[in-house]
């Protein structure tokens, strides 16, 4: 597994960490997770942290569709990316322009911008069990 999730139930956050290298299967895998983590929680913010990818192995047009795709986190709710790296960056603004009307989205450099953003003073992110991702289930240890 290239991702692993984190939430904080208090403030209502989840963390997505993504891995160093992000392909087109790991980046569904990483999305499916998130849906049913959502479909298994409800509704709340997101941070994808970007800081860990090295490389992406994934085309243009795979951004594309990944963009005009439904929506992960629900509207209403913010979803901030943190891309430190300028090739990530770059791959987060194509997506931001493509998906031009997600409110709440934003792409920054650092984790501790996200959380600013938030208003996370003292995040206190549990892990999410990677086996509830795969069963629909949402286990918080």
């Amino acid at each position: 597994m290239n991702h692993y999730l984190q939430f904080d139930p208090k403030q209502r956050v989840l963390l997505i960490t993504l891995g160093k290298v992000v392909t087109q299967e790991s980046a569904l895998a990483a999305y499916t997770a998130v849906v049913r983590f959502i479909a298994a929680e409800g509704p709340c913010s997101a941070i994808a942290d970007l800081s860990a990818v090295e490389s992406a192995e994934v085309p243009g047009h795979f951004v594309q569709s990944l963009a005009w795709m439904r929506r992960a986190i629900p509207a209403g709710n913010r979803l901030i990316l943190v891309a430190p790296r300028l090739a990530i960056y770059g791959l987060s603004r194509m997506f931001q322009l493509w998906r031009d009307e997600m409110e709440g989205y934003q792409i920054v450099h650092t984790l501790e911008e996200a959380y600013t953003l938030l208003a996370l003073e003292t995040p206190d992110f549990k892990p999410v069990d990677p086996t509830a991702e795969s069963t629909g289930t949402s286990a918080v240890h």
